[in-house]
C-alpha cells in the first residue's frame, strides 16, 4: 500500500493506523498547494479531489476520505483491538469518524482557507468551542478508556490529528481536560511518535 500525505494534515490519522497495523507501505508527500507529489506526479491523476490522504491499496486502485480509509485499515488489525468486525461497536466507531469529519474537521478547516476578519474568527473560535465542549463532556461521561471502547482506534487517532492544528491556529484546549488527557495517551503510542517523526512534525 501507499500513502499519499501532507505532514500534520488529516492524512496524519491514516499514517498512525497504517503503523498501527504493522504492515508493509510506502508514503508519498503531496504539495498541496501546487497539487503535485514529492515524485512530480500530478496529483489529480491520484486523487480528482485534489485533497488527503489518498490510500493505493494496489496499483490503480486508489480509496479516499478518512471516514473510509481508517475502518478499511483498522480491520486489518490481526487481534480486531482497532475496530469490532461487526455490531454496535463498529457503528459507533464509524458515528464518531463521521461526526469528527463534518463537523470537527469542518470547523478547523475554516481557519486554513481565507484569512477572516476578527468578527468572523471569533464566530469560528465559538464554534470549535461548542463542538470541543461536546466532545469533552461526552469523555468525561463515559467510562471507556477510549471514544468507542477500552481499545485505541480510528476515531482516537483522527481525534489526536484534528485538534493538533489548535496550536497552528492559536486556539487554547487547556479548559478541555478530558479531550488533552486522551491526546496524551494517544501521543505516548509509539505508532504515532513513529508518524510524526516520519513527518517532520517532532525531532
Amino acid at each position: 500500500m501507499k500513502l499519499y500525505y501532507s505532514p500534520g494534515a488529516c492524512s496524519l490519522a491514516a499514517h498512525i493506523i497504517l503503523n498501527e497495523i504493522n504492515v508493509d507501505f510506502d508514503l508519498e508527500k503531496v504539495n498541496l498547494k501546487t497539487h503535485t507529489t514529492e515524485k512530480g506526479t500530478n496529483y489529480y491523476e491520484i486523487n480528482p479531489k485534489g485533497y488527503v490522504p489518498a490510500l493505493e491499496i494496489n496499483p490503480g486502485l486508489i480509496l479516499t476520505e478518512n471516514v473510509a480509509i481508517l475502518p478499511f485499515l483498522a480491520q486489518h488489525d490481526p487481534k480486531q483491538d482497532l475496530i469490532p468486525p461487526s455490531g454496535m461497536g463498529r457503528a459507533k466507531v464509524l458515528e464518531w469518524l463521521g461526526y469528527l469529519n463534518s463537523e470537527l474537521h469542518d470547523a478547523y478547516s475554516v481557519f486554513f482557507g481565507a484569512a477572516l476578519t476578527d468578527d468572523a474568527k471569533q464566530k469560528a473560535y465559538a464554534e470549535l468551542d461548542r463542538l470541543l465542549t461536546y466532545i469533552d463532556k461526552t469523555i468525561a461521561e463515559s467510562d471507556n478508556e477510549y471514544l468507542v471502547d477500552d481499545n485505541f482506534g480510528p476515531a482516537d487517532a483522527y481525534l489526536f490529528v484534528i485538534t493538533n492544528w489548535s496550536s497552528v491556529i492559536h486556539h487554547d484546549l487547556s479548559s478541555y481536560k478530558n479531550i488533552l488527557a486522551l491526546r496524551d495517551k494517544v501521543g505516548a503510542r509509539q505508532s504515532v511518535q513513529i508518524a510524526m517523526r516520519d513527518e517532520g512534525l517532532i525531532a
